[in-house]
C-alpha cells in the first residue's frame, strides 16, 4: 500500500472493526512505532512521504473505527 504499486487488495477497516479492544491511544503508538521504523530504514525524503501516507491511513480507520453521528469526535483525546 505505502508504495502505491496496486497490489494491495486487503480492507483493513474491517480487519480493524474487528478489534474490539483497539483504542485511539493504538493509533498514536502505532505511528511512533512506524516513524521509528522507517526513518532508521529510508532516506529522510522518502520517509517523509512514508509519514504523510501513514498519518493518513491511521486517520481514516480511527474515524472508521470511532466516529458517530451521535456523540462528540475527540481525535486526540487526553
Amino acid at each position: 500500500m505505502m508504495l502505491t504499486s496496486g497490489r494491495y487488495k486487503g480492507n483493513p477497516v474491517a480487519v480493524h472493526l474487528r478489534l474490539k479492544a483497539i483504542k485511539l491511544q493504538h493509533f498514536e503508538r502505532w505511528l511512533a512505532m512506524f516513524d521509528d521504523t522507517y526513518q532508521e530504514l529510508l532516506d529522510a525524503s522518502v520517509a517523509d512521504g512514508f509519514r504523510v501516507k501513514a498519518v493518513r491511513i491511521a486517520e481514516s480507520l480511527k474515524l472508521a473505527s470511532f466516529y458517530r453521528l451521535d456523540r462528540a469526535w475527540h481525535a486526540n483525546p487526553q
